[in-house]
Protein backbone atom coordinates (compact mmCIF):
# COMPACT_ATOMS: atom_id res chain seq x y z
CA UNK A 1 0.00 0.00 0.00
CA UNK A 2 1.10 3.46 -0.83
CA UNK A 3 1.29 6.30 1.28
CA UNK A 4 -1.17 8.39 -0.46
CA UNK A 5 -3.35 5.07 -0.07
CA UNK A 6 -2.60 5.02 3.72
CA UNK A 7 -3.65 9.02 3.67
CA UNK A 8 -7.09 8.40 1.94
CA UNK A 9 -7.90 5.56 4.62
CA UNK A 10 -8.76 7.44 7.66
CA UNK A 11 -11.41 5.56 8.60
CA UNK A 12 -12.00 4.18 12.02
CA UNK A 13 -10.91 0.42 11.11
CA UNK A 14 -7.00 1.97 10.24
CA UNK A 15 -4.25 -0.05 12.10
CA UNK A 16 -1.97 1.42 14.24
CA UNK A 17 0.95 -0.79 12.87
CA UNK A 18 0.71 -0.61 9.42
CA UNK A 19 -0.14 3.02 9.33
CA UNK A 20 3.13 3.93 11.70
CA UNK A 21 4.88 1.46 9.36
CA UNK A 22 4.44 3.59 6.15
CA UNK A 23 5.17 7.00 8.42
CA UNK A 24 8.59 5.44 9.11
CA UNK A 25 9.06 4.18 5.21
CA UNK A 26 8.87 7.19 4.43
CA UNK A 27 10.81 8.80 7.12
CA UNK A 28 13.68 6.28 6.20
CA UNK A 29 13.45 7.65 2.19
CA UNK A 30 13.72 10.85 3.13
CA UNK A 31 16.92 9.81 5.07
CA UNK A 32 15.67 11.20 8.39
CA UNK A 33 16.80 8.37 10.52
CA UNK A 34 16.55 9.51 14.02
CA UNK A 35 12.90 10.48 13.48
CA UNK A 36 12.17 6.51 12.33
CA UNK A 37 13.98 5.48 14.91
CA UNK A 38 11.51 7.67 17.30
CA UNK A 39 8.44 6.48 15.84
CA UNK A 40 9.66 3.00 16.00
CA UNK A 41 10.85 3.11 20.06
CA UNK A 42 7.44 4.68 20.42
CA UNK A 43 5.22 2.08 18.80
CA UNK A 44 6.59 -1.00 20.03
CA UNK A 45 6.51 0.58 23.59
CA UNK A 46 2.72 0.80 22.81
CA UNK A 47 2.59 -2.53 21.80
CA UNK A 48 4.22 -3.65 25.07
CA UNK A 49 1.71 -1.43 27.00
CA UNK A 50 -1.36 -3.13 24.66
CA UNK A 51 0.23 -6.81 25.57
CA UNK A 52 2.56 -7.54 22.36
CA UNK A 53 3.29 -7.45 18.89
CA UNK A 54 0.07 -9.72 18.34
CA UNK A 55 -2.32 -7.23 19.50
CA UNK A 56 -4.52 -5.96 17.22
CA UNK A 57 -4.41 -1.72 17.42
CA UNK A 58 -7.46 -0.12 15.67
CA UNK A 59 -6.91 3.55 15.67
CA UNK A 60 -10.22 4.17 17.05
CA UNK A 61 -9.36 2.07 20.14
CA UNK A 62 -5.59 3.75 20.46
CA UNK A 63 -6.83 7.05 20.89
CA UNK A 64 -9.05 7.83 23.43
CA UNK A 65 -7.97 9.97 25.80
CA UNK A 66 -8.86 7.55 28.71
CA UNK A 67 -6.36 4.66 26.59
CA UNK A 68 -3.29 7.85 26.54
CA UNK A 69 -3.91 8.58 30.01
CA UNK A 70 -3.49 4.81 30.93
CA UNK A 71 -0.38 4.81 28.53
CA UNK A 72 1.14 7.74 30.29
CA UNK A 73 0.52 6.10 33.90
CA UNK A 74 2.06 2.77 32.60
CA UNK A 75 4.79 4.56 31.27
CA UNK A 76 5.89 6.83 34.63
CA UNK A 77 4.91 4.19 37.25
CA UNK A 78 5.28 0.26 35.55
CA UNK A 79 8.15 1.39 33.72
CA UNK A 80 9.88 4.28 35.56
CA UNK A 81 10.30 6.23 32.34
CA UNK A 82 11.64 9.99 32.50
CA UNK A 83 9.50 12.50 31.83
CA UNK A 84 11.30 13.56 28.49
CA UNK A 85 10.99 9.96 27.52
CA UNK A 86 7.17 9.53 28.38
CA UNK A 87 6.80 13.42 26.73
CA UNK A 88 8.63 11.89 23.29
CA UNK A 89 6.47 8.83 23.29
CA UNK A 90 3.31 11.03 23.80
CA UNK A 91 4.58 13.72 20.76
CA UNK A 92 5.13 10.90 18.42
CA UNK A 93 1.18 9.76 18.65
CA UNK A 94 0.12 13.33 18.68
CA UNK A 95 1.64 13.55 15.33
CA UNK A 96 0.19 10.24 14.41
CA UNK A 97 -3.18 10.95 15.77
CA UNK A 98 -3.02 14.84 13.70
CA UNK A 99 -1.49 13.13 10.29
CA UNK A 100 -4.27 10.37 10.48
CA UNK A 101 -7.12 13.24 11.59
CA UNK A 102 -6.27 16.12 10.94
CA UNK A 103 -6.91 19.64 12.61
CA UNK A 104 -10.65 20.61 11.00
CA UNK A 105 -11.69 16.92 9.85
CA UNK A 106 -15.14 15.71 11.02
CA UNK A 107 -13.55 13.32 13.43
CA UNK A 108 -10.39 15.36 15.01
CA UNK A 109 -10.68 16.04 18.95
CA UNK A 110 -8.72 18.83 19.94
CA UNK A 111 -8.72 17.35 23.10
CA UNK A 112 -7.52 14.43 22.76
CA UNK A 113 -4.02 14.97 24.54
CA UNK A 114 -5.03 17.60 26.99
CA UNK A 115 -3.78 16.76 30.07
CA UNK A 116 -1.17 14.26 28.41
CA UNK A 117 2.44 14.98 29.12
CA UNK A 118 3.74 16.55 25.78
CA UNK A 119 6.42 18.65 27.44
CA UNK A 120 10.10 18.92 27.35
CA UNK A 121 11.43 19.28 30.59
CA UNK A 122 14.85 21.13 30.64
CA UNK A 123 17.66 19.36 32.45
CA UNK A 124 20.88 20.36 33.87
CA UNK A 125 23.69 18.32 31.69
CA UNK A 126 26.25 15.90 33.17
CA UNK A 127 29.13 17.53 33.59
CA UNK A 128 32.44 16.77 35.01
CA UNK A 129 34.03 19.01 37.42
CA UNK A 130 37.81 19.96 36.93
CA UNK A 131 38.82 17.25 39.51
CA UNK A 132 37.10 14.53 38.13
CA UNK A 133 38.16 14.69 34.70
CA UNK A 134 42.23 14.93 35.93
CA UNK A 135 41.23 12.13 37.64
CA UNK A 136 39.99 10.27 34.47
CA UNK A 137 43.00 11.18 32.70
CA UNK A 138 45.66 10.17 35.20
CA UNK A 139 43.77 6.85 36.72
CA UNK A 140 45.75 3.12 36.55
CA UNK A 141 43.85 1.83 34.25
CA UNK A 142 45.67 -1.82 34.59
CA UNK A 143 42.32 -3.01 36.35
CA UNK A 144 40.06 -2.46 33.60
CA UNK A 145 39.25 -4.96 30.42
CA UNK A 146 40.90 -3.95 27.66
CA UNK A 147 37.75 -3.62 26.28
CA UNK A 148 37.00 -1.11 28.98
CA UNK A 149 40.21 0.82 28.54
CA UNK A 150 39.27 0.94 24.92
CA UNK A 151 35.74 3.21 25.76
CA UNK A 152 37.70 5.27 28.85
CA UNK A 153 40.55 6.06 26.12
CA UNK A 154 37.81 7.15 23.45
CA UNK A 155 35.93 9.06 25.94
CA UNK A 156 38.91 11.30 26.61
CA UNK A 157 39.57 11.96 23.30
CA UNK A 158 36.17 13.26 22.71
CA UNK A 159 36.78 15.30 25.27
CA UNK A 160 40.88 16.76 24.38
CA UNK A 161 39.30 17.27 20.60
CA UNK A 162 36.83 20.12 21.73
CA UNK A 163 34.00 17.72 22.98
CA UNK A 164 33.46 15.82 19.64
CA UNK A 165 30.33 14.11 20.22
CA UNK A 166 30.33 10.51 20.22
CA UNK A 167 28.04 10.24 16.31
CA UNK A 168 31.42 12.16 14.92
CA UNK A 169 33.76 10.34 16.55
CA UNK A 170 32.32 7.03 15.22
CA UNK A 171 32.11 8.15 11.48
CA UNK A 172 35.30 10.00 11.19
CA UNK A 173 37.17 8.74 8.03
CA UNK A 174 40.95 7.84 7.23
CA UNK A 175 40.56 11.07 5.02
CA UNK A 176 40.02 13.26 7.88
CA UNK A 177 43.20 13.01 9.49
CA UNK A 178 45.03 15.33 7.76
CA UNK A 179 48.63 15.94 9.16
CA UNK A 180 47.86 17.10 12.80
CA UNK A 181 44.54 18.27 11.79
CA UNK A 182 41.13 16.16 11.57
CA UNK A 183 39.03 18.30 9.05
CA UNK A 184 35.45 16.76 8.70
CA UNK A 185 32.08 18.19 8.69
CA UNK A 186 29.54 17.92 12.16
CA UNK A 187 26.90 14.99 11.40
CA UNK A 188 24.44 16.76 12.78
CA UNK A 189 24.76 20.75 11.60
CA UNK A 190 27.35 20.15 8.73
CA UNK A 191 29.37 22.69 9.80
CA UNK A 192 32.68 22.57 8.84
CA UNK A 193 35.40 21.82 11.61
CA UNK A 194 38.77 21.75 11.63
CA UNK A 195 40.49 20.64 15.00
CA UNK A 196 43.87 20.52 16.03
CA UNK A 197 45.35 17.37 17.48
CA UNK A 198 46.81 18.28 20.63
CA UNK A 199 50.12 16.15 21.63
CA UNK A 200 48.10 14.79 24.48
CA UNK A 201 45.37 12.74 22.23
CA UNK A 202 48.24 11.88 19.73
CA UNK A 203 49.02 8.06 21.40
CA UNK A 204 45.31 7.89 22.61
CA UNK A 205 44.70 8.04 18.94
CA UNK A 206 47.70 5.79 17.62
CA UNK A 207 46.16 3.46 19.97
CA UNK A 208 42.94 3.28 18.73
CA UNK A 209 42.90 3.96 15.19
CA UNK A 210 41.48 1.17 12.81
CA UNK A 211 44.86 -1.06 11.36
CA UNK A 212 42.91 -2.67 8.94
CA UNK A 213 43.59 -1.65 5.71
CA UNK A 214 40.10 -2.23 3.87
CA UNK A 215 38.04 0.14 6.46
CA UNK A 216 37.02 3.81 5.23
CA UNK A 217 37.10 4.84 8.94
CA UNK A 218 39.25 6.18 11.34
CA UNK A 219 38.80 4.21 14.25
CA UNK A 220 37.30 0.93 14.26
CA UNK A 221 33.10 1.79 15.82
CA UNK A 222 31.15 0.71 12.82
CA UNK A 223 31.47 -1.76 10.23
CA UNK A 224 32.81 -0.47 6.61
CA UNK A 225 30.56 -2.97 4.87
CA UNK A 226 26.84 -1.30 5.57
CA UNK A 227 24.22 -1.07 2.29
CA UNK A 228 22.19 1.40 3.07
CA UNK A 229 22.16 4.99 5.82
CA UNK A 230 19.76 3.13 7.45
CA UNK A 231 21.53 0.09 8.56
CA UNK A 232 24.27 2.30 9.25
CA UNK A 233 22.32 4.48 11.66
CA UNK A 234 20.95 0.98 13.29
CA UNK A 235 24.66 0.17 13.45
CA UNK A 236 25.66 3.45 15.03
CA UNK A 237 23.01 3.44 18.06
CA UNK A 238 24.14 -0.26 18.66
CA UNK A 239 27.58 0.92 18.87
CA UNK A 240 26.26 3.83 20.83
CA UNK A 241 24.48 1.90 23.31
CA UNK A 242 27.37 -0.79 23.85
CA UNK A 243 29.25 2.44 24.60
CA UNK A 244 27.41 4.21 27.20
CA UNK A 245 26.85 0.48 28.92
CA UNK A 246 30.47 -0.23 29.34
CA UNK A 247 31.43 3.54 30.25
CA UNK A 248 28.99 3.11 32.66
CA UNK A 249 31.44 0.29 34.36
CA UNK A 250 34.32 2.29 33.90
CA UNK A 251 33.21 5.26 36.33
CA UNK A 252 31.25 2.57 38.67
CA UNK A 253 35.02 1.81 39.57
CA UNK A 254 36.97 5.10 38.82
CA UNK A 255 34.43 7.50 39.52
CA UNK A 256 31.57 5.73 41.93
CA UNK A 257 28.76 7.43 42.29
CA UNK A 258 29.12 9.46 38.97
CA UNK A 259 26.35 9.11 36.70
CA UNK A 260 28.39 9.38 32.79
CA UNK A 261 27.31 9.12 29.75
CA UNK A 262 29.34 9.63 26.07
CA UNK A 263 28.17 13.26 25.95
CA UNK A 264 29.67 13.90 29.09
CA UNK A 265 32.80 14.59 27.40
CA UNK A 266 30.91 17.21 25.07
CA UNK A 267 29.25 18.80 28.70
CA UNK A 268 32.61 18.26 30.38
CA UNK A 269 34.75 20.51 28.06
CA UNK A 270 32.03 23.14 26.92
CA UNK A 271 31.99 23.42 30.83
CA UNK A 272 34.96 24.21 31.57
CA UNK A 273 35.63 26.69 29.02
CA UNK A 274 32.84 28.42 30.54
CA UNK A 275 34.33 28.56 33.74
CA UNK A 276 37.68 29.59 32.44
CA UNK A 277 35.94 32.56 30.89
CA UNK A 278 36.15 31.51 27.48
CA UNK A 279 33.85 33.89 25.67
CA UNK A 280 30.50 32.05 24.50
CA UNK A 281 31.50 32.70 20.74
CA UNK A 282 34.93 30.72 20.50
CA UNK A 283 32.65 28.17 22.54
CA UNK A 284 29.86 28.28 20.13
CA UNK A 285 32.95 27.91 17.34
CA UNK A 286 34.58 25.08 18.98
CA UNK A 287 31.55 22.45 19.32
CA UNK A 288 30.41 23.31 16.11
CA UNK A 289 26.88 24.50 17.17
CA UNK A 290 24.67 26.29 14.71
CA UNK A 291 24.65 29.61 16.48
CA UNK A 292 25.92 31.55 19.17
CA UNK A 293 21.77 30.78 20.94
CA UNK A 294 22.34 27.34 20.74
CA UNK A 295 25.34 27.35 22.69
CA UNK A 296 23.77 29.71 25.48
CA UNK A 297 20.58 27.81 25.78
CA UNK A 298 23.33 24.58 26.05
CA UNK A 299 25.25 26.78 29.45
CA UNK A 300 22.38 28.34 30.93
CA UNK A 301 21.96 25.48 33.45
CA UNK A 302 25.85 26.51 34.73
CA UNK A 303 25.19 30.35 34.80
CA UNK A 304 24.27 30.56 38.45
CA UNK A 305 27.15 27.72 39.36
CA UNK A 306 29.78 30.56 37.51
CA UNK A 307 28.09 33.63 39.77
CA UNK A 308 28.43 31.46 43.14
CA UNK A 309 32.00 30.64 41.63
CA UNK A 310 32.57 34.46 41.41
CA UNK A 311 31.54 35.35 44.59
CA UNK A 312 33.34 33.18 46.60
CA UNK A 313 36.35 34.61 44.89
CA UNK A 314 35.49 38.45 45.48
CA UNK A 315 34.41 36.67 49.21
CA UNK A 316 37.93 35.11 49.47
CA UNK A 317 39.62 38.20 48.13
CA UNK A 318 38.20 40.16 51.02
CA UNK A 319 39.59 37.57 53.64
CA UNK A 320 42.81 37.98 52.24
CA UNK A 321 42.88 42.06 53.52
CA UNK A 322 43.18 43.03 49.74
CA UNK A 323 40.59 45.64 50.44
CA UNK A 324 41.33 46.48 54.02
CA UNK A 325 43.30 49.84 53.49
CA UNK A 326 40.39 50.74 51.13
CA UNK A 327 37.86 49.73 54.29
CA UNK A 328 39.99 51.47 56.99
CA UNK A 329 39.95 54.50 54.45
CA UNK A 330 36.24 54.91 54.09
CA UNK A 331 36.18 54.21 57.80
CA UNK A 332 37.71 57.57 58.66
Amino acid sequence: MKMEEVEKDIGTDMELVPYMSMLVKQLKRDRKFPAAHGYLCALHSFQRFMGGRDVPLPMHEVFTHERLKAYEEWLTVNQKRELNTVSSYMRTLQAVYNRWMPYGSAGHNPQMFHGVYTRVTSRTKRALNKEQIERLLESDTGRLTEEQQSVLAYFLLMFMLRGMPFIDLAHLRKGNLQGRYLVYHRHKTKKPLRVEIPPQAVRLMQQLRDKNPGSVYLFPILPTDLHSGWEEYQCYQSALRHFNRVLKQVVGQLLPGVRISSYTARHTWATLAYHMGVPVGIISQSLGHSSIRVTEIYLKPFENSRLDETNRQLIAAVKKGKWRGKIAYNAL
